[in-house]
């Protein structure tokens, strides 16, 4: 962690081609006042198109990260960002002749050491600094992606990422300090499937991709035809043998390079956020668009300090109940695979209340365990992979307690606990209560299964 704000002691550049575009870039770094921000200056057609590169002006995610301001776009800037937010820069001009900068080696390490060799000077104003104070959560389970972050004393990430290639299919990564970055995280390329290469270049990416701008990992039965085909379409003459585990058999730096290079570039992503973040945040599976995404609910949480929360439509997003029979009202905040608070308001409109001591209704005390069994979703189905293919049934109830009735227009507030997790089954613990008495807690069981079984 910096403590003052920085720029760099003397300007330094880099040239070379973009990894998607194929435009060839020279980008100059330049030293900024205290106070300026990181801004981009694209100078094309006669013009100095200013940028700030915030989150604010991303326009793109696709395979990269991209900044605009009305047509005018800059792509790939996460990479060269990366190392700035690692070397604790806050005030910097970036000019660019071009629309990309570029891909280098696949990685950051070029530019970390070329600021790096430029010179750091240090202000007497302090860094704005971002603390997160309670969790903030994000879940997007169309993708399969879960991200948070944790009130922590420093900057610390870990990921966990999966893939369907290589020898090291499941990798993660813990950067426990921003100050390990060069040692750890700048050497880590880009990297793509060999089966992913046609796809990409044939939909208008990876236009100055090279042999020497980031890896290609083999997928299982590559015939010749296809390594030909690969050889036409890149103006390559590679060679493969089964034993090969990247294109033309290039040498891994770490051998968990994937992942750490999605840190680099998740780095290069939060750096959009225009402060140092104080806080532990965990990434499963994201990527650019998530990122950003979830970048976007940090700036608005941190800012104004409240829970997290799912309303009812969001709830229908992540649980596949449906009224009548979707009882909780709302998710009221997360501490991810820990805890979950929800509340339920009961009303006269509640089908089962009819018949159940009809002049003066009472919720069944299976109902507010069905309460808290909805609301535990929001715990275990986030440690499974493919969620959205998954569900949860209740499968054991192995104490309950009703300690007083619940009647009509009382608020149920529910807080789970997950005590377990194994073999995608989840023992918790849940409390209900009206305001601050409690009126029932039990011990229950619910597995994971799949939807259609």
């Amino acid at each position: 962690m910096f403590t003052y704000q920085r720029t760099i002691k003397e300007e330094v550049s880099f040239e070379g081609v973009g990894l998607h575009t194929g435009s060839y870039s020279k980008v100059d770094l330049k030293p900024a006042k205290v106070g300026t921000g990181i801004i981009f200056i694209l100078k094309i057609d006669n013009q100095n198109i200013e940028i700030n590169a915030s989150y604010k002006n991303v326009v793109e995610t696709n395979r990269g990260t991209t900044l605009g301001i009305g047509k005018y776009k800059i792509y790939t800037v996460e990479h060269l960002l990366s190392a700035i937010y690692a070397l604790g820069i806050d005030n910097l001009f970036i000019e660019i002749d071009n629309i990309e900068p570029p891909i280098l080696d696949g990685s950051s390490l070029d530019f970390y050491n070329g600021i790096l060799a430029a010179g750091i000077k240090k202000f007497s104003d302090k860094k704005k600094q971002i603390i997160i104070k309670k969790p903030i959560y994000f879940l997007d389970s169309d993708n399969d992606v879960e991200m948070s972050i944790l009130p922590y004393d420093g900057f610390k990430i870990t990921f966990n990422a999966s893939f369907d290639y290589g020898d090291n299919r499941k990798q993660s990564f813990v950067l426990d300090n921003i100050k390990n970055y060069f040692q750890e995280i700048a050497s880590a390329r880009t990297f793509c499937s060999f089966n992913e290469l046609h796809f990409l270049k044939t939909n208008n990416l990876i236009k100055g991709a090279s042999l020497e701008s980031g890896l290609v990992f083999m997928n299982e039965n590559i015939t010749d035809d296809k390594i030909n085909n690969i050889n036409d379409l890149f103006n390559l003459s590679v060679k493969h043998k089964d034993t090969f585990l990247t294109l033309n058999d290039v040498k891994l730096r770490y051998i968990d390079e994937q992942v750490r290079h999605k840190i680099l570039d998740l780095i290069g992503d939060f750096s959009l956020i225009n402060g140092q973040i104080v806080g532990h945040v965990i990434s499963n599976k994201s990527g650019h668009y998530t990122n950003i995404e979830f970048l976007k609910k940090i700036a608005k949480e941190s800012v104004s300090n409240k829970n997290y929360r799912f309303n009812k439509d969001e709830i229908k997003k992540v649980i596949p109940h449906r009224e009548p029979f979707l009882l909780i009202d709302e998710i009221t905040d997360i501490i991810p695979g820990k805890k979950v608070l929800a509340n339920k308001v009961f009303t006269e409109k509640d089908y089962f209340l009819e018949g159940h001591f009809p002049n003066n209704p009472i919720v069944p005390g299976v109902i507010i365990i069905e309460c808290m069994a909805q609301a535990s979703c929001f715990l275990s189905l986030n440690l499974v992979e493919r969620r959205e293919d998954k569900m949860m049934l209740l499968t054991s109830i192995k104490k309950s307690r009703f300690i007083r009735k619940v009647s009509v227009n009382e608020t149920l507030l529910l807080e789970i606990n997950l005590i377990k997790f194994r073999l995608n089954t989840a023992l918790f613990s849940g409390v209900a209560k009206i305001k601050n008495e409690v009126v029932a807690n039990a011990e229950f069981l619910a597995t994971v299964v799949e939807k259609n079984d």
